[in-house]
């Protein structure tokens, strides 16, 4: 199926019945402009040493763990040194976990027709939607990140959303496109091993609930207001734990991961749309279950093996390896240190 949209655990994958055997998927107050100069970080740029790795050991067994994260330099390359020793050791990898809905090709080719409306109801205008303090504070982005784009006034706030944070990331020479789970694929099929797919099924039945046409504009306006402020005060510590990861900082990302979820509230927006539509509240927990199963099955069958996770399932304090530690696996993390 051709429609993917990033979910709390990796990728929520749609596909219709018809395409399910056939056509598997594959493993989005007004500024001081003097504070922000000050503190502007540098991004990191050239060869960077890349990604750490954590292991996950039971007696000559070993599970070797990439973390993932995002937003992440945009000019940096990645020594693979590490990752290709351990895959070269290694005979299978296990992708990063994720959701796949399937459902009937009729209701699939239903909702792949829906408009995805950009431009708000009846010509609304931002300066009419938002509150004259918020809606100043966006003059103020959109001067210095959007070249005063007329043509936004009249978008959806959480299209607005969307594109002040990419814009945001660009002038910080940032990225969310750097596909570091691709990259690792990659490195895994040159070295021979068997790329494993750890997804949790659902079969979806019927079309969720729609939403109100004022629902989804004030869930955009929070979100406007969310990613502005984000903008305005949280781009140097993106930039520092972008940098954290780049050169293999651990220590340094480890401070900067627990404060804050920088993920955008646009995906925010959907994951929570389908946890309550489809009535699964529980379904980061169902796809953790199904990458834990597939982790113990593959320590068992592998001497050693490859995993992706994101930094947030790696280093949460109820994340992946924390429980994998309480089952009785020796948990260490790059530097060596036990956890």
């Amino acid at each position: 199926m051709h429609a993917r949209t990033a979910l709390w655990l990796g990728a929520l994958l749609f596909i219709s019945g018809a395409q399910a055997q056939n056509n598997p998927a594959p493993a989005a107050t007004a500024p001081a402009p003097a504070a922000a100069v000050e503190l502007q970080t540098v991004t990191v740029r050239g060869e960077q040493p890349g990604p750490a790795l954590w292991e996950v050991r039971r007696g000559d067994h070993v599970l070797w763990i990439v973390g993932t994260l995002s937003p992440l330099p945009k000019h940096a390359e990645w020594q693979w040194t590490k990752l290709e020793e351990a895959l070269g050791r290694s005979s299978e990898l296990l992708e990063a976990p994720s959701a796949r809905l399937k459902m009937p090709s009729s209701l699939f080719s239903r909702l792949a027709l829906q408009p995805s409306a950009k431009l708000n109801p009846g010509g609304a205008t931002l300066q009419r939607l938002l509150p004259p303090e918020m809606y100043a504070r966006w003059l103020a982005l959109r001067h210095q990140y959007l070249q005063d784009d007329d043509a936004l006034e009249f978008m959806r706030p959480m299209i607005v959303a969307q594109q002040l944070y990419e814009k945001a990331l660009a002038h910080d020479d940032l990225s969310n496109d750097v596909d570091v789970a691709a990259m690792v694929e990659k490195l895994a099929r040159k070295h021979g091993n068997r790329v494993i797919a750890v997804r949790y099924e659902l079969l979806v039945t019927r079309a969720p609930p729609s939403t109100s046409i004022d629902q989804d504009q004030q869930k955009g306006i929070a979100c406007l207001d969310e990613t502005m402020q984000l903008v305005e005060h949280d781009m140097p510590k993106l930039t520092q734990r972008a940098n954290a990861w780049a050169t293999g900082d651990m220590k340094a990302l480890q401070n900067l991961m627990p404060q804050k979820n920088y993920e955008p509230c646009i995906v925010s927006a959907i994951n929570g749309d389908f946890e309550k539509q489809l009535n699964i509240p529980d379904l980061p927990q169902r796809i953790e279950s199904a990458w834990m199963s597939a982790a113990e099955a593959a320590l068992i069958r592998n001497r050693q093996t490859v995993a992706v996770l994101s930094m947030e399932q790696l280093l949460s304090s109820d994340g992946y390896l924390a429980k994998l530690k309480a089952r009785g696996y020796i948990v260490r993390a790059p530097d060596n240190t036990l956890l």
